[in-house]
């Protein structure tokens, strides 16, 4: 289901801003259609609580919020009556108490869309939750845990700025809140790469690889120049270029679980073989018209930044020079049961140039 449903981060932001090959998008309507009839022999079945086909929904609800022309008024009157009740169920269940809470609030706001029944108590309850996890100086932590990592650039802020992208009119407020809260998280993040675009390895889920660059897109998406557009779209631009080079594909072209090469040792329990297309997150810049001015900047490179740089909310020390920047971390003790999650979190450094060190076992330091 991952690999139907992650894929749609990159070919609804393609299809919105005017691409025009849809070899997939019969696949997509057929899918949408089948995998949400409980008739079917496909159905993706009900939902319980903290069900991964959560995360899910939020791919496809996004699909729907950008291309309804596409994903949502060419199905029928009945699949678009099961794709709604099928979505609605995320109302009904609990979430991870996590960035899982703005899934509900995705999904919500999908529905309302396109004059489906949604749940606006539940969006508030979901938003007031992502409230309390805010540290400040635009960070937050992913739940009531030490653990700030990129589910706080490609989780709770991405969700943040697609909310102000659809939002802005309906609630001004909080999309001025959360654009202003991007804005201060970009002058501190920045530092998680360096020069040469490369990102810091930390934390679980590396496996989504070029997501980690996904916040500036997403920045670029809400219209919100956190930088500069030159400086973001270089970034993005050089974190791709050095994704690309890397040998992250399978021999069909599929993208692999692992980081800089196949991996299965640095995995997490909750990735299957389409989980890594939650990369294609980082290519919603690709629904901007021609003429925004993040296709119109030059590419810029990083600006001067402090040689050596704290970040307490994050509990870092980050130490930049050229080719690289190292952080020094203190204070994310891995309480998260996850596989090698003291790797993960809790080492004295990480640098951009070298990957942390992940065990085969504990029976010897080799």
């Amino acid at each position: 289901m991952e690999g139907f449903s992650r894929v749609l981060w990159g070919m609804a932001s393609y299809w919105a801003g005017g691409g025009d090959d849809e070899s997939l998008l019969s696949v997509y309507q057929k899918g949408l259609a089948a995998g949400t009839d409980p008739e079917a022999s496909s159905y993706w079945g009900d939902l319980h609580n903290k069900d991964q086909r959560m995360v899910e929904m939020a791919a496809i609800s996004y699909g729907i919020l950008l291309v309804p022309e596409k994903l949502w008024e060419p199905l029928s009157e009945a699949s678009k009556d099961h794709l709604a009740d099928w979505l609605y169920q995320i109302n009904l269940y609990s979430q991870a108490d996590n960035n899982w809470h703005y899934f509900k609030v995705i999904v919500n706001l999908a529905l309302k869309s396109v004059g489906k029944k949604w749940n606006p108590e539940e969006v508030k309850k979901a938003m007031d939750r992502y409230e309390s996890f805010y540290l400040g100086n635009g960070w937050y932590s992913d739940g009531k845990r030490p653990q700030k990592d990129y589910y706080v650039s490609f989780g709770i802020h991405f969700y943040c700025l697609l909310y102000a992208r659809f939002m802005e009119k309906e609630d001004p407020e909080h999309t001025a809140l959360f654009k202003e809260r991007a804005k201060t998280f970009s002058e501190s993040f920045i530092y998680w790469f360096d020069d040469e675009g490369k990102a810091l390895p930390f934390g679980r889920s590396l496996t989504y690889r070029f997501a980690q660059a996904a916040f500036f897109s997403a920045c670029a998406l809400a219209g919100v120049e956190c930088i500069s557009w030159g400086v973001m779209k270089g970034i993005v631009a050089r974190h791709l270029d050095y994704w690309m080079k890397q040998p992250i594909f399978d021999n069909g072209g599929i993208l692999t679980v692992g980081y800089t090469y196949p991996n299965l040792l640095m995995s997490e329990t909750y990735n299957a073989p389409g989980s890594p297309y939650w990369a294609l997150k980082a290519f919603v810049f690709l629904a901007l018209p021609d003429d925004h001015p993040f296709w119109q900047a030059e590419e810029e490179s990083l600006p001067s930044l402090e040689p050596v740089h704290c970040i307490w909310e994050c509990d870092m020390l980050i130490c930049h020079r050229p080719h690289e920047a190292v952080a020094l971390t203190a204070g994310q003790y891995p309480t998260m049961e996850h596989p090698m999650a003291a790797e993960k979190y809790a080492k004295f450094a990480y640098s951009t140039v070298f990957g942390y060190c992940v065990s085969r076992s504990f029976h010897c330091l080799e």
